[in-house]
């Protein structure tokens, strides 16, 4: 299975890092048209219900995930429901002396088309949204609390 990975060392320990990433998914993921699927109604992002679901001003919502393995603070993987669900990204949440290592793992990158596996093995949109991730983690959570 053809995969891509992005890592990025955050200054907060295992337990902060899995809980900024997941329950406040909403602050740190950017809004734009190119991270979102209905950039017109999109309003926010969570992990809710096992699913990692975009909200809609409408009140609708897209469910991008299904989530299969939550695991805090160490792991979190889910089933990308944009493709078939053949795609998993899993996030693993590392304690290091800095911090924690988050390292996202994308499989499945066979199963798209050519020019799409090429764009995200570049690691191009992984790591935007992990540099979203960190920077959200440096202004809003500082060690020893975290």
């Amino acid at each position: 299975m053809s995969s891509v990975r992005a890592s990025v060392v955050v200054p907060v320990g295992a337990e902060a890092a899995f809980r900024m990433f997941t329950a406040e998914i909403d602050a740190w993921y950017v809004r734009g048209p190119h991270s979102w699927v209905d950039p017109e109604r999109a309003v926010g992002i969570r992990f809710v219900d096992g699913y990692l679901r975009e909200l809609w001003s409408d009140g609708g919502h897209v469910d991008t995930g299904r989530v299969l393995a939550w695991e805090p603070p160490r792991r979190l993987v889910w089933a990308d429901l944009l493709n078939d669900g053949s795609m998993e990204i899993e996030v693993a949440f590392t304690p290091v002396a800095e911090g924690t290592e988050v390292t996202l793992e994308h499989r499945g990158l066979d199963t798209l088309p050519p020019a799409v596996e090429r764009r995200i093995r570049k690691g191009y949109s992984w790591n935007i949204a992990l540099g979203w991730f960190a920077s959200a983690c440096r202004t809003s959570c500082a060690p020893p609390a975290c």
